[in-house]
């Protein structure tokens, strides 16, 4: 059967989370060790992370998780059409101007002027189409893809294709299949075997995310949270922090305290407040905690599969060991999967939110 073309299943007007992935064109790898020259193009990766921090800034899209692989990339991205079209004219022109920057002799960006965003501003209909546009997940991987391209070629002093063919990309429909898809990235070095840990799995939005955990709880200060291993505020609060590494990635744990009414006016509030906040919304992914993802994570990449060439090794420590965090009842709940969780689901028949964290577990639990 035919692919289905992405313009009938990529819609910029309504809010659709995708899994998106390109790869490399020439030789082997693009951003590692070239098997042929010797060359190290390891700072490469940097190159597109910095070009996904600066589009997640811009474009009315969430980045629930990410990989840079050596010859291919990974995406879970989130459309937010709902918030462009809250963004008044002034806000789309100054984004639009601000997509591909320009800069001085020092290399800071030169904001633009106000000739420049009332040019836009004047012109309705124009506003209308930058504003589907940038919700657009098609044109995000055009954002993305063009300046890798162009920066690399001119590094390399070449021409021609830089990408082998226009990106894959396939919708997520529901919350588990957003689950399975953010852990598949996130484990791609370890599948891959380039990485024998979650900690050591660069570029990807596990890394970053645990980082951050990382340095957190290696502060000891007045405002110290305690992080649980269960949903809780304290938890969810911290994931819409203003981290380093994780900032500008969607937060993984969707946040029950507050109604998603009450996230967009926060969330819309921020952005007038702070027009080049890091991410656009604080909006989450699932319903699990940070720390019960990660412990997913570090469970699922030490299973062997077969065929496959890489897994966590029984000798490294498990994640949330290093990080002093218990989930000793949880693992028990897996391995007791069978009678826990019917009991669970039915004395929280009426809760929905824990009977969908229940489900999505069940779900991963099941692959």
């Amino acid at each position: 059967m035919a692919r289905k073309a992405r313009k009938n299943s990529i819609d910029p007007s309504v809010i659709q989370v995708v899994h998106t992935w390109n790869r490399f064109v020439r030789r082997l790898v693009l951003c590692g060790i070239d098997p042929i020259t010797g060359a190290d193009c390891e700072y490469r990766r940097e190159w597109s992370r910095s070009r996904l921090l600066h589009l997640a800034s811009v474009y009315a899209i969430e980045v629930l998780t990410y990989a840079i692989m050596g010859n291919h990339t990974h995406m879970v991205l989130r459309s937010r059409p709902d918030i462009a079209r809250q963004w008044t004219p002034e806000m789309i022109a100054r984004r639009w101007l601000t997509l591909t920057p320009k800069t001085d002799s020092t290399g800071n960006i030169v904001e633009p002027t106000p000739a420049q965003i009332q040019a836009i501003v004047d012109d309705p209909e124009l506003v209308e189409k930058l504003r589907l546009q940038l919700s657009d997940i098609s044109w995000w991987m055009r954002s993305y893809a063009q300046h890798i391209a162009k920066r690399a070629n001119l590094e390399d002093n070449m021409e021609g294709h830089f990408w082998q063919q226009r990106y894959k990309a396939h919708v997520l429909v529901d919350e588990a299949s957003i689950l399975r898809c953010m852990m598949y990235v996130d484990l791609n070095p370890i599948r891959a075997g380039l990485a024998d840990s979650i900690e050591d799995s660069d570029y990807t939005g596990a890394k970053d995310r645990f980082d951050d955990l990382r340095v957190h709880v290696a502060t000891k200060n007045e405002s110290q949270i305690t992080l649980r291993f269960d949903s809780g505020s304290d938890t969810s609060r911290w994931e819409r922090l203003e981290h380093q590494c994780s900032g500008w990635l969607s937060p993984i744990e969707i946040d029950g305290q507050r109604s998603e009414a009450h996230c967009e006016t926060v969330d819309m509030e921020e952005q007038v407040a702070r027009p080049r906040s890091r991410r656009i919304s604080q909006r989450g992914a699932v319903r699990i905690p940070l720390t019960k993802y990660l412990l997913l994570l570090d469970l699922i990449g030490r299973q062997q599969r077969a065929g496959g060439s890489g897994f966590i090794p029984d000798e490294v420590v498990p994640i949330l060991q290093r990080l002093n965090i218990e989930a000793t009842g949880f693992i028990e709940s897996i391995l007791c999967f069978g009678q826990r969780f019917k009991t669970i689901a039915y004395r929280c028949r009426n809760d929905n939110v824990r009977l969908n964290e229940v489900n999505a577990l069940k779900q991963v639990v099941a692959v």
